[in-house]
């Protein structure tokens, strides 16, 4: 079914998923001029900018806006990679505050900024497989370089929910601030909607049907505004600025 011909969707879809875009480039500006003290904000400021780009692209692609130049239409794939570690980081950072990133985590990026360099590389060598509407598998069932590439970035983020899960969540729990005070149910709650997002995203592929893409991106909206109230209720973890020198 294309998402056009039902007017009332397209409405709703349109605006989450616009507002979506807006919210996450706000936050992540707003993160980047303001003087936070914690590690994690850096994370926090990628994650935003990245979500920001993939809503963004939704939007693009509900509205069938594209671009002549192929791979531009095609950055949020990239983007994407970047998704998994920055969840991972940003949680291991926000439990424990004397954490710093060593190389490993560093290393844990390059998969996303390699990505964001051979999808245009290929597209200058070999630009038929490409396709111009990156929504032509879900209308042909005919899968593209581009949509194996992506389904690998949500299986890459996947990896990345199931270590922080395993390795990361035990460190949180064990901080009695958090325990104290119902940061570490939000937290979990995020994780948990976080990974839901991504396997629905997976699950918006097997069934071949793109509204499944678009409610998803609506859901990443609705994370966004949910955090925004997180921080406002928990300011102890993003909102307590340095002092100015």
């Amino acid at each position: 079914m294309d998402i056009l011909s039902n007017p009332y969707l397209n409405v709703v879809f349109n605006a989450l998923i616009s507002g979506g875009a807006f919210l996450c480039f706000v936050l992540a500006l707003a993160t980047l001029a303001l003087k936070y003290p914690r590690r994690s904000v850096s994370y926090l400021t990628l994650l935003c900018f990245v979500m920001g780009i993939t809503q963004l692209y939704a939007w693009f692609n509900l509205n069938t806006i594209f671009f002549k130049i192929q791979w531009v239409n095609y950055i949020f794939v990239g983007a994407n990679f970047l998704i998994g570690p920055g969840v991972y980081y940003f949680y291991k950072a926000t439990g424990d505050e004397k954490y710093v990133p060593d190389q490993r985590s560093k290393l844990a990026f390059l998969p996303g900024a390699v990505m964001l360099l051979v999808i245009p590389l290929v597209s200058l060598i070999a630009p038929q497989v490409m396709p111009r509407d990156p929504r032509q598998f879900f209308y042909t069932g005919e899968p593209s370089f581009i949509d194996v590439i992506f389904s690998i970035a949500m299986i890459h983020n996947a990896a990345y929910y199931v270590k922080l899960f395993m390795v990361t969540r035990p460190l949180i729990a064990q901080n009695s601030e958090m325990k104290k005070n119902g940061g570490l149910t939000a937290f979990l709650l995020f994780f948990g909607i976080i990974t839901l997002i991504n396997l629905y995203g997976l699950i918006a592929y097997a069934t071949r049907d793109i509204r499944h893409f678009y409610a998803d991106s609506c859901i990443i909206t609705m994370l966004i505004v949910a955090f925004l109230i997180f921080s406002l209720r928990y300011p102890q973890y993003f909102l307590r600025m340095k002092p100015e020198s």
